[in-house]
């Protein structure tokens, strides 16, 4: 009975060894498997690298590496077209205001009067008026302050030149009278004609 016992023991060890003989050689098998794979993986490439291999070889300046250009300074563009907008802006202004002088009533008018005086038609000629189609107009014209004070060149049809002056000022508010102070032309050699009544 104990050989038997110990017959069958063994029997048992035996079967007991020679499974986990088979289980570690079962986990070796599969380590190796995986470590094939593995290396298998690594050594195929991605879908990502393949991209970028195929574009490098159709267009090899996609992968150069460069620096990024360093962008233009513009101060100096910005500088200059703000200059010529402030000359275009300021020489329109000037035109503009010199127009409305030249259009204004005070120099018609002194002009219109200027051009019916005996003496101015005697000495100047009978068709007075600007020496240009568009004359320079100095001085200013204020109605809200109630002054007026311009000269410009005229010249008639004797081709005699002169600069015509006139000042203006108002007395009281808005609706005072205006009375002239200086009325005349200048003539070149220092004479005054004198305009006014």
């Amino acid at each position: 009975m104990n050989s038997k016992s110990n017959t069958l023991l063994l029997s048992q060890l035996s079967m007991a060894l020679a499974r986990s003989r088979m289980v570690a050689r079962s986990m070796a098998q599969s380590r190796s498997y995986s470590s094939q794979v593995g290396a298998a993986a690594a050594a195929t490439p991605s879908a990502l690298q393949q991209k970028w291999e195929s574009a490098h070889a159709k267009n090899p300046a996609f992968a150069v590496e460069r620096d990024l250009p360093t962008p233009k300074n513009r101060k100096r563009e910005i500088g200059l077209f703000l200059a010529f907008a402030a000359i275009t802006w300021g020489g329109g202004s000037v035109i503009a205001f010199n127009y409305q002088r030249m259009t204004s009533t005070p120099v018609t008018a002194a002009l219109f009067t200027a051009r019916h005086n005996d003496e101015v038609r005697e000495v100047l000629g009978s068709q007075l008026n600007f020496t240009s189609s568009f004359p320079w107009i100095s001085g200013d014209i204020s109605h809200l302050k109630g002054f007026v004070e311009v000269e410009f060149d005229v010249v008639g049809d004797k081709g005699v030149p002169g600069r015509l002056v006139l000042k203006s000022r108002r007395t009281g508010k808005q609706n005072g009278e205006w009375t002239t102070t200086e009325f005349y032309i200048a003539m070149a050699d220092g004479r005054k004609i004198e305009c006014g009544e």
